[in-house]
């Protein structure tokens, strides 16, 4: 099963990276509406973010900061609510993805090309939402938590850097 899990977070992740990919070349070729502009989507910054979130998923779950798909690594004994609140932050991030995109997409300004791939609309959503689905219930035997985290959000103020977010979220008999 840890390999199926690993491989199946990469699925979901490298999933929701290609709306962060889009959102980024829209930015870059300067096709991003200065809407989104404005929140920092798209940037190499909203890039480093979400890869902060994912090392502390990856801490929490797997006593590492990167995991490799398809490579066997066995999950620690994890404190569920950290697990959960870590997880649906890092969704957060994802999620805010495709909300920009899906309104770009009503407000009929994404570009042909990303219409055309059907990326952003409500059945990229739902193959995504199936991958995280499939997820939650390797991990926690049900294919919803949203509803039981308890933060969605860093708190305003510095993020701790490594070894302070390593040391808070440090899985318990790894």
């Amino acid at each position: 099963m840890s390999r199926l899990l690993s491989e199946s977070i990469h699925d979901e992740r490298e999933h929701a990276s290609l709306w962060w990919s889009v959102l980024n070349q829209l930015r870059i070729s300067n096709e991003l509406p200065e809407w989104v502009r404005t929140k920092g989507i798209g940037t190499d910054a909203d890039y480093e973010e979400s890869m902060l979130e994912r090392g502390a998923v990856n801490q929490a779950l797997f006593g590492v900061d990167e995991i490799q798909p398809g490579v066997d690594v066995e999950p620690c004994a994890y404190e569920c609510q950290t697990l959960i609140d870590l997880m649906e932050l890092e969704r957060t991030r994802y999620l805010t993805w495709w909300t920009m995109l899906s309104e770009m997409r009503a407000r009929r300004q994404l570009p042909e090309w990303v219409v055309t791939n059907r990326i952003g609309n409500g059945p990229d959503h739902e193959r995504w939402s199936d991958k995280e689905a499939q997820v939650n219930q390797m991990l926690f035997g049900q294919p919803s938590v949203r509803h039981l985290a308890t933060q969605l959000w860093f708190p305003e103020g510095p993020r701790p850097d490594s070894r302070q977010r390593t040391a808070s979220v440090t899985p318990v008999n790894c």
